[in-house]
């Protein structure tokens, strides 16, 4: 055949691309870059409409056309939009209400288009590919009804070759219903639609995907299913070509090439003689073997395209050359890509995106998989939802594994027997949507794991056991499992409830092998109960005869990075989204706050502050996962989770936009093909204190042999403190994590940072090194003395200060003795407007120090007019988040300033403390908090005058610091919220609890000065 010469014509805002060659080929009209209009249809009528499941007959259908006649479409709400879009997208607040979920729109509107469609596409077969819609599309061409179809989030076609009319403008309207949805992660809660439940999916409505209008011959390819085979250099190739002419067909070609995805070099070329092609689907099997081809890996993802021929229509399908298996050695499950070990590191991601919601611009897609890669993650999941083609496209391209859900796959038990109208319709939308899912993604290298339920509670039944089947058949090439959940996993039983599964290219159902577990509330920032020893830390495992897959971890929450955003919404000139003006006054709260409140100098943008704080959860999930890889038994780990939006997931490591919340490098280090975990029992103890040192190897680049370990303490300046030398063998292999040293015991003998470095090295070369940090500090009581009281019905400040030197006498009423009282657990008195003892003693130069029991005081001095107090905030915890952060002040002498709450303030930080903001209008804040999603910042620590005196403030949890907490006992709550809650050292004996400590101490010096 003779090259083709390519030609491009623009019609009506769309660009034609056909090709001019000895015989015509398909050719495309792309619908998404035309403009479409929106209108409202506020009075349609929609609410206990009949809902129809494919295959429909179009003729069958009622035909709904605009409110009052199609003039409606004359006055659009909304001109010149392009494709993906939503209405909340674009008409956000419809209502004139904008806060949180008010400015959503539930019912019916119209997305209308004119397009010249081409005079020599008479006689063609003409397609309208929709990539997808939310909820219903009603599709009309030229006024009449071409198209049905409700299930939401997938592809579908409409055959509109006797409406279509070439030569001519025509008019496109998609009628879409929008009956509900959600604005949250949960796919469990089935929503209704009339008499009928419908599969939940987030609450955003209109044309979801691309739309193009393709024209082909009677003859063309349907599809073509590439199946990646154990050998990695083969594939088979599945074509379905489809002949709709009247006739079968004799001695037809199809030609068959594989040629580089970005080069011109062919591998293979080939043509096949096919006898006879009946009328309708005639499908075609190929095995091509090229030992030549370069596999497909997350770390050089090369790709390829094979292009089927068959009469005028040439179809090109991208794939990569790889295999995705479980494998036993020596009794040990592991995942296996072309025939090397590796060890998942995921997170999941509820697929929320900024300005339409539900779909991402290929900029986002883009970003989406470089992130995850920056961060070192090898994989992420759609998660509770289904998957994007634009995300998959650059997943394949960058390296980037996938694990997928369709989304809303659930349905009460109790009704799975109806065989209603209701079960009927629900069975069969659930099924194709699975189906369509699976067509439309099985093609991509990226994608290795289906999976049909996210914390399913019932059992698999005949009919999920059926679906299981369907799926599998469609697609045998790759691992299907019915839940990943959490719950009770019983470790060393059978249980399909939790472990049913599929192997590739095989048909045998397993409840067993398959360990998937959900932890997904986290403990708020990383504590040194997470690691206490070898074999005995966070996430540990040695149950080696199952994949083990921690599902979902360690939520915890943090704001976006909202002065990125800001600069991007700010750039685009688009404020009309969903949540663009949330993320401008949110920013603008922060940025307040920073300037106004003394911030400025230790977080000079809130992009510094966002950072900081985002730095909390990369550093506690860098750290887990780090305990998972040294474990060598792990493998996978799924963080809580990628991505968050305005209103929910705030534990996402990215924002909405993509932007990964803190810095890369936090998170990335312990995501390294090779490295040495350096793990201590104690990063927070006193001088004088003994830390327990390991050592572990990180080993992916099979590193074998003996070698020498080197351990190094060095403090801030960099003065060598100590260190200890040892011989260490290396296995190397598939022992990815192994153990080289352990019991190295490290006393700080002066305050600050400690860093203890490694290194692996072999004559003078070194082939590996790590480090870890501590935090020593020395109670320091200089300046204070017992001239004060303290006032505290438990007698917990008193013991304390008695530990620590001083003898201090007890208030109970009346005028304080002293320079200082210190408050704990006892009530204000002598409210109102009259005399106060207390804050007449202030007046007169003296300090009250509020430890305990802060929102009843930070009432009491507002009754007194002493305080601008205006209620409070319990934090947020796991997805809704909430963080501290600190500014340079005496107060904090001999602890970190300038910084978010992190390990080094883990007495505070963590999940268990007791966790407030107050609103304050006056005095100095020293410590601040923010919380979820709020738009606001509350102080923890304020410094307000009074008269001649002062009062000092704090909600952080001091009294935790000084005596023991009761353990938490509470059994994990159905979210999982809650999962985290038992890791910690309530004892007040626990090391860590010396920051606590000293910040009291620090306090009552602060009357002095």
């Amino acid at each position: 055949m003779k090259s083709a010469i390519k030609k491009i014509f623009v019609l009506a805002g769309c660009v034609l691309l056909f090709v001019t060659s000895m015989r015509a080929q398909r050719a495309c009209l792309n619908l998404s870059e035309t403009l479409w209009n929106i209108t409202l249809d506020r009075s349609a009528v929609w609410q206990n409409d009949s809902l129809y499941v494919p295959p429909v007959n179009i003729h069958d259908l009622p035909v709904h056309i605009p409110t009052g006649g199609w003039n409606l479409l004359d006055t659009p709400d909304k001109i010149g939009v392009t494709l993906p879009a939503t209405v909340e997208q674009h008409l956000w607040g419809w209502n004139g209400e904008t806060f949180g979920v008010t400015g959503n729109y539930v019912g019916v509107s119209w997305f209308d288009t004119k397009i010249n469609v081409p005079a020599d596409w008479r006689n063609k077969r003409i397609v309208m590919n929709v990539a997808s819609v939310r909820f219903r599309a009603e599709i009309f061409v030229n006024k009449k009804l071409v198209g049905y179809d409700l299930v939401n989030s997938t592809p579908f076609a409409v055959d509109v070759t006797p409406f279509i009319l070439p030569g001519q403008e025509n008019v496109i309207a998609f009628r879409i219903t929008d009956p509900n949805g959600n604005f949250n992660w949960k796919d469990s809660q089935v929503y209704t639609w009339g008499e009928y439940r419908t599969n939940p999916s987030h609450g955003f409505g209109g044309i979801t995907g691309k739309v193009e209008l393709v024209a082909t011959d009677k003859l063309y390819i349907g599809d073509v299913f590439i199946k990646n085979q154990p050998d990695p250099h083969s594939i088979e190739v599945e074509v379905t070509a489809c002949n709709e002419t009247k006739n079968p067909m004799k001695a037809q070609k199809m030609l068959l090439t594989v040629k580089e995805h970005k080069g011109e070099k062919v591998l293979y070329r080939k043509e096949y003689p096919v006898e006879n092609l009946v009328v309708g689907e005639n499908k075609q099997t190929f095995h091509i073997h090229l030992p030549a081809a370069k596999l497909w890996s997350t770390d050089s993802p090369h790709l390829y395209d094979l292009s089927v021929s068959v009469g005028t229509d040439n179809y090109t399908q991208r794939f990569g050359f790889r295999w995705f298996e479980v494998k036993d050695i020596h009794g040990d499950k592991q995942f296996f890509l072309n025939g090397k070990r590796i060890v998942l590191r995921t997170a999941i991601s509820w697929s929320f995106w900024p300005d339409n919601g539900i779909t991402p611009s290929d900029e986002l897609a883009r970003r989406q998989v470089e992130s995850a890669k920056k961060l070192g993650l090898n994989m992420l999941n759609f998660h509770r939802t289904i998957g994007h083609s634009n995300v998959l496209d650059y997943a394949d391209e960058l390296g980037l594994l996938y694990f997928e859900e369709p989304g809303g796959n659930q349905y009460p038990i109790s009704h799975f027997n109806d065989n209603n109208k209701q079960s009927k319709f629900y069975f069969a939308y659930r099924n194709e949507k699975l189906a369509r899912m699976i067509k439309r993604d099985r093609n991509h290298p990226s994608l290795v794991i289906y999976n049909l339920h996210n914390e399913r509670g019932a059992w698999p039944q005949v009919q999920d056991y059926a679906q299981m089947r369907m799926a599998h058949s469609l697609d045998p090439t790759r691992i299907l499992t019915y839940n990943s959940s959490n719950g009770e996993n019983p470790e060393n039983e059978a249980n399909a409830r939790f472990k049913l599964h599929l192997m590739p290219n095989d048909t045998t159902f397993y409840d067993y092998g398959w360990y998937d577990r959900h932890h997904a509330g986290g403990p708020g920032c990383y504590h040194d109960n997470l690691y206490l020893g070898k074999d005995n830390y966070h996430r540990f495992s040695d149950h080696k005869d199952e994949i083990i897959y921690w599902g979902e971890d360690g939520a915890i929450g943090t704001p976006p990075r909202l002065q990125l955003i800001r600069d991007e919404i700010l750039q685009s000139g688009t404020t009309s989204g969903w949540e663009a003006m949330d993320y401008m006054k949110w920013y603008d709260a922060y940025d307040s706050f920073l300037k106004h409140n003394g911030f400025a100098k230790a977080f000079p943008t809130v992009d510094d502050l966002t950072r900081a704080m985002g730095n909390v959860a990369f550093y506690y999930q860098g750290r887990v996962i780090e305990n998972i890889r040294i474990s060598n038994t792990v493998d996978a780990y799924a963080v809580n989770g990628w991505e968050s939006m305005k209103l929910e997931n705030h534990s996402g490591i990215v924002d909405n936009y993509r932007y990964p919340k803190g810095d890369v490098e936090v998170m990335a280090r312990y995501n390294q093909p090779l490295f040495l975990a350096v793990k201590m029992n104690r990063k927070v103890l006193n001088v004088g204190d003994t830390t327990i040192v390991d050592t572990y190897i990180v080993n992916e680049k099979n590193l074998k042999g003996n070698y020498s370990l080197q351990l190094i303490a060095k403090d801030a300046e960099g003065t060598v403190l100590a260190t200890h030398v040892s011989s260490v063998h290396v296995k190397g292999g598939n022992v990815y994590g192994q153990c080289l040293q352990i019991g190295w015991n490290f006393v700080p003998r002066a305050t600050g940072y400690v860093c203890i470095e490694a290194k692996l090295v072999k004559g003078k070369k070194t082939f590996a090194t790590g480090n870890d940090s501590l935090f020593a500090v020395s109670l320091n009581t200089k300046g204070i003395t017992a001239n004060g009281s303290i006032a505290d019905t438990t007698g917990v400040l008193s013991n304390f200060m008695k530990t620590v030197g001083f003898d201090i006498p007890e208030y109970k009423e009346g005028t304080p003795s002293g320079d200082y009282l210190l408050v704990g657990a006892f009530e204000p008195t002598q409210w109102g407007s009259g005399m106060s003892d207390i804050m007449e003693w202030v007046y007169k130069g003296h300090t009250l120090i509020i430890v305990d029991n802060a929102e009843r005081w930070a009432e009491f001095l507002a009754d007194k007019e002493v305080l601008d107090y205006r209620g409070s905030k319990k934090l947020g915890t796991a997805w809704y988040g909430g963080n501290f952060f600190n500014r340079e002040h005496p107060i904090f002498d001999g602890l970190p300033v300038n910084c978010v709450f992190n390990w080094e303030y883990q007495c505070f930080a963590t999940y268990n403390r007791h966790r407030v903001g107050l609103r304050c209008f006056n005095g100095e804040t020293l410590v601040a908090c923010v919380s979820d999603h709020k738009k606001e910042v509350y102080s923890a620590l304020s410094v307000i005058p009074a008269g001649r005196g002062k009062i000092i403030i704090t909600t952080l949890d001091i009294p935790a610091c000084i005596k023991d907490v009761k353990a938490y006992t509470v059994p994990v709550d159905l979210d999982g919220m809650n999962e985290s809650m038992n890791t910690f050292n309530t004892k007040s004996e626990n090391r860590a609890n010396v920051v606590g400590q000293q910040l009291l101490l620090n306090l009552i010096k602060e009357s002095n000065r």
